[in-house]
């Protein structure tokens, strides 16, 4: 595992702004039963493992003026403007640690579901379930085979295998993960053929009326105006 060294914050090492322009992030490392330090991270470096997927369920071990921390990200803090990184809280972690995590879910096997085959949609209820977990044994993700599954079934926490010693926070019932539901459909409204023919009718009536109006209309046009008998 990678070791990053970081700074302890002190008076000398000035203001969180002057930190963050120097593209230092301030931070904090707390634990149970410990002093919370002050901390400083370099920006790059703490944008590159943030984007780099799982941040939240990584453990990182850092170099805090020579001594040897490991820690696991909670808590990240934006500017209300800028949206820029300005604090980070990190907390200070043993292997038998107790931690919360959220860890993806993947699904396997979906280009030969039969469910899926069929047209039905996988539809993720759950991209993530949070666990209880000591800090060495954090899973990457959880896994799920749909190898068997068909349109209509649901799956449950209990139908995913769990490492040992993790649990899921949500312990008063078997919650739902994913479902497999049928194909939407839209279906066009079409007109009833009496309603087209009686369309078509008045159509056609209306048409006729017309016909009449501007024939009355062209018979009036010639009585007023005859013509004149040549002398």
């Amino acid at each position: 595992m990678e070791k990053y060294k970081v700074i302890q914050r002190s008076k000398d090492t000035g203001s969180t702004y002057s930190m963050l322009s120097k593209g230092m992030v301030p931070g904090i490392v707390y634990g149970k039963d410990t002093e919370p330090t002050k901390i400083a991270f370099e920006n790059k470096i703490l944008q590159k493992l943030m984007h780099s997927g799982a941040f939240y369920s990584t453990i990182l071990d850092i170099d805090i003026g020579g001594k040897a921390e490991k820690v696991l990200p909670k808590q990240l803090q934006y500017h209300p403007v800028t949206d820029k990184l300005i604090h980070f809280d990190f907390l200070r972690v043993q292997d038998d640690t107790k931690v919360t995590v959220e860890i993806p879910v993947e699904f396997l096997n979906q280009e030969t579901c039969p469910g899926l085959k069929k047209g039905g949609v996988l539809n993720l209820v759950r991209r993530e379930v949070e666990l209880s977990c000591n800090a060495n044994n954090i899973p990457d993700k959880l896994k799920f085979d749909l190898i068997s599954s068909e349109i209509g079934d649901s799956i449950k926490i209990s139908n995913i295998e769990l490492p040992e010693g993790v649990m899921p926070t949500i312990t008063d019932r078997d919650f739902v993960v994913a479902t497999l539901v049928p194909p939407t459909v839209e279906v066009e409204e079409t007109k009833p053929a009496e309603e087209d023919e009686e369309s078509t009718e008045e159509s056609k009536d209306g048409d006729k009326t017309e016909d009449k109006k501007e024939e009355s209309k062209e018979s009036s046009k010639e009585e007023s105006n005859p013509k004149e008998e040549s002398k």
